[in-house]
C-alpha cells in the first residue's frame, strides 16, 4: 500500500479495514462454481488523515484462484 495519499499527497495515511456487521469483502461475479474456498476476497483499507480519502485494496492472489485469471504483474 502506498504511504502517501493518492489524492492530496499527504504522508498521514492510516491502515485499517471497512466494517459493517461483518468485515467487508469482495465477491467476484465470475468466480468458479466448485471451489473449496469461500467466494469472498478480503479487503484492506487506508484512510488519509488530511483529506479523508479511503482506498480499498483486495487480495488479487485469491481473486486469481477464484476466477482462473492471471494476477497482474506488480510494479517494483
Amino acid at each position: 500500500m502506498s504511504t502517501n495519499c493518492s489524492r492530496c499527497g499527504a504522508e498521514t495515511v492510516s491502515g485499517g479495514a471497512l466494517y459493517s456487521p461483518v468485515r467487508t469483502s469482495f465477491r467476484p461475479q465470475d468466480s468458479k462454481f466448485l471451489t473449496m474456498q469461500t467466494g469472498d476476497v478480503m479487503t484492506k483499507a487506508t484512510m488519509c488523515r488530511e483529506c479523508g480519502l479511503i482506498e480499498i485494496i483486495g487480495d488479487v492472489t485469491k481473486l486469481k484462484r477464484l476466477t482462473s485469471e492471471p494476477a497482474p504483474a506488480r510494479a517494483t
